[in-house]
């Protein structure tokens, strides 16, 4: 979910506090590809929030299914029509 902001988007300066290495590798990877220090960070906490919505949808759909488990009927007609190759 990548956003690009053109001259009409609004935008926040936050200050973030981050350890030396994090900072020399961030730049070695930025400075590779062309990218600036916001826009690494920005990409970062665009896939980390990413992470996070698909890491609580996967969590919602197996509460989904411990509270209401797949019962074998629900897929017999399906398996049984299958023909495997011998």
């Amino acid at each position: 979910m990548m956003t690009e902001c053109h001259t009409g988007c609004m935008t926040k300066t936050i200050s973030v506090r981050l350890d030396d290495g994090l900072v020399r590798a961030m730049d070695d990877v930025a400075r590779a590809e062309r990218l600036g220090r916001s826009e690494a960070v920005r990409e970062a906490v665009e896939l980390w929030l990413t992470q996070r919505r698909l890491a609580e949808k996967i969590r919602r759909h197996q509460e989904g299914y411990r509270r209401r488990p797949v019962k074998p009927e629900e897929f017999s007609l399906v398996l049984g029509s299958q023909q495997w190759p011998k």
